[in-house]
């Protein structure tokens, strides 16, 4: 999301077009009518740490570029997902060709941008580059920078005309949030190094921007090996000093902070106990911004919320709204998000200044409206220690006898991540269909605290594993569902495949997506971002790994499975699915394993998501004993291991 003078832009997956990532745009008070800015069949999507992240900003136009002079609608930049150069798009002029920015590369998508900034006074954008070379080994080597680009085109002609802007000053293995001083003469950006992830320690770094557009003199202002720093930004002061606000969870949370480089200090602008922002899988959303009078709107708990200039205390700004994915702060002081709520769907939303009570919905992730009754609640509990949200089933047609509901455990991904607090149509999806949905916050998710989310680590693939049995053993005992089965996505995969292979779980099935088997194997073939991640989830003794590897422990497997797995998955690759198969139809146990050739990482086409879903629903009947009506029945295979597709 961004703004665009008095616009708001923001980006949409688009499930009936393949999963396609269009640009779009609305004023600010909601006129025009959303329109698309991107045509079919460009796609705005980079790859930059495989998950990406903000692949597009508005451009300000030139002279030259201005087909009216009153005209005040940008240019849009943009990030092509099937080759990962940068396009710049007239929206006035649909039916042009979007013109490249950057040269085409060596190799396939081998140099990719993201997480950009618009560079004024030198008429360029900034971004994070990564570049994929050829190497020895199997894996590539990697690098990353950040770049400046000229949006005149000369750079796709002449790639020095895409400048290294660190080339001066010691860069990192990972890069993130370039952000200029309002008058152009500094430059902020964080890095991190492997084995770290950007949840465990990040460096903040200020540097001077000398007259050929280079940082020059850069120093360590914030973080460290145990301290994250993310999303900093330049704010005004009442003298000459430079002021960053970012976010840190120096003190046990992440909070906003202000840093003061001058100084030598980082103080905290509020003792709220809560995370203001998440952990970095993808670059360049927003979790706070600051108005004029210093007010700073912000991200308590996942809520959007303000903390005012003379306050430490947040407010939130809606009560409906549990949760926000991305917000900024417009020029005139507006703000723009994106929220959505337990019981409410995903909207962006329109906040004109000094309204913050009057929001205006721009666009609605569904414009089907949903009767109240068939929406399920959101209850919050702890288990055992364990975080968790309960959705009890809801169909005004049926009522459950209480303790009777079978139940879906919903493990995230991650695992440094969280039970989403929004209303979700996979959960709904459930709940109408008589299942209780319980989202599991294990030890080692985010959104509590420093402590709470570094309780895994070392511990993985064993205490999250602990957490889930702990959880279903203790909802069956107290009556709150009636049976269950374990689900889980990723990281969480691979919480369904272990707790599936420990003798004394409480679970009918599981239902795997794109989950890790073998966490020897990913550790050798995963990407460069999470390629060291194990290191600190594991430990680095190899036999750990082996241990506690779900595919180790498939010889004790008697519970029936389901595999759910993109063919393109660069994450976790198609093989991890195929062996735990293989492993099933040895044992001779009941498991399916449905193959999605062309999804990656998570599924994007429509057609593949309700694939997907009824596969798991005829599952879930099949494993409980009931034939679920309206889905086709998913054949279930006991001595091989071949794909149903």
């Amino acid at each position: 999301m961004r703004f665009a003078g008095e616009q708001v832009w923001w980006s949409e997956g688009r499930p009936s077009e393949g999963g396609r990532v269009v640009v779009c745009r609305a004023g600010a008070d909601g006129e025009p009518p959303v329109v698309d800015l991107l045509p079919a069949p460009w796609n705005a999507r980079t790859r930059v740490h495989e998950y990406g992240g903000v692949s597009w900003i508005p451009v300000p136009r030139s002279p030259a570029d201005s087909t009216d002079p009153t005209d005040e609608v940008p240019l849009l930049a943009f990030v092509e997902f099937t080759d990962q150069r940068l396009y710049l798009l007239d929206p006035l002029q649909p039916d042009a060709a979007p013109r490249p920015l950057t040269p085409s590369p060596d190799e396939p998508a081998g140099v990719r941008y993201g997480d950009f900034s618009w560079d004024p006074q030198r008429s360029r954008l900034l971004a994070v580059c990564e570049r994929h070379l050829p190497a020895a080994e199997e894996r590539p080597r990697i690098t990353r920078t950040v770049v400046g680009i000229p949006v005149d085109g000369r750079g796709a002609l002449d790639a020095d005309l895409v400048e290294d802007v660190l080339r001066d000053v010691p860069t990192a293995d990972f890069l993130a949030s370039p952000q200029l001083s309002p008058d152009g003469r500094e430059l902020v950006w964080i890095s991190w190094n492997h084995p770290a992830m950007p949840w465990d320690g990040t460096v903040l770094h200020l540097a001077e921007m000398g007259p050929g557009g280079r940082a020059t003199g850069a120093r360590s202002v914030a973080g460290g090996p145990n301290v994250s720093v993310v999303e900093p930004r330049f704010v005004p002061s009442n003298d000459a000093r430079v002021l960053i606000v970012a976010q840190s969870d120096a003190t046990g949370f992440w909070r906003p902070t202000l840093v003061d480089p001058h100084a030598g200090t980082a103080t905290p602008l509020t003792d709220h106990p809560a995370d203001f922002t998440g952990p970095q899988w993808q670059l360049g959303h927003g979790s706070w911004g600051r108005l004029p009078d210093g007010t700073v709107i912000t991200v308590p708990a996942g809520r959007l919320g303000v903390l005012a200039a003379d306050s430490t205390e947040p407010v939130p700004v809606d009560e409906r709204w549990s949760w926000c994915g991305d917000l900024q702060i417009g020029p005139d002081g507006s703000v723009a998000a994106v929220v959505g709520g337990d019981r409410i769907a995903t909207s962006v939303v329109h906040l004109p200044p000094g309204q913050l009570g009057a929001p205006q919905v721009l666009r609605r992730a569904t414009d089907t409206e949903l009767d109240a009754a068939w929406i399920p609640e959101a209850i919050t509990r702890t288990v055992d220690g364990v975080h968790v949200v309960i959705h009890p089933p809801t169909n005004p047609h049926h009522t459950a006898a209480p303790g009777t509901s079978p139940a879906v455990l919903e493990i995230h991904g991650g695992p440094t991540a969280q039970w989403p607090r929004v209303r979700s149509a996979r959960t709904a999806y459930f709940t109408s269909r008589g299942f209780t949905v319980v989202g599991v916050d294990h030890r080692g998710s985010t959104g509590y605290g420093r402590e709470y989310r570094d309780a895994l680590r070392g511990r993985w693939a064993g205490a999250d594993i602990d957490d889930a049995i702990a959880v279903a053993r203790a909802l069956l005992a107290d009556g709150t569902i009636g049976a269950a089965l374990i689900a889980g996505g990723s990281a969480g995969g691979l919480t369904v495949l272990g707790t599936v292979t420990r003798p004394d779980h409480p679970f009918a099935g599981g239902m795997s997506s794109y989950g890790i088997a073998d966490l020897v194997a990913l550790g050798e073939h995963t990407h460069d971002f999470e390629s060291r991640y194990l290191e600190s989830l594991l430990g680095p003794d190899r036999q750990v790994w082996v241990d506690r590897s779900p595919l180790t422990a498939a010889g004790t497997l008697r519970t029936p499975v389901l595999l759910l797995q993109g063919g393109l998955d660069p994450v976790v690759p198609p093989e991890q699915a195929q062996v735990f198969a293989d492993a099933c139809a040895a044992r001779g146990v009941p498991h399916a394993l449905v193959l999605f050739p062309q999804e990656s990482h998570g599924f994007r086409a429509a057609a593949a998501r309700v694939t997907a879903l009824e596969a798991e629903l005829s599952f879930a009947g099949q494993v409980l004993g009931f034939e679920p009506p309206g889905v086709p029945r998913l054949p279930l295979r006991t001595g091989d291991s071949g794909q149903a597709e």
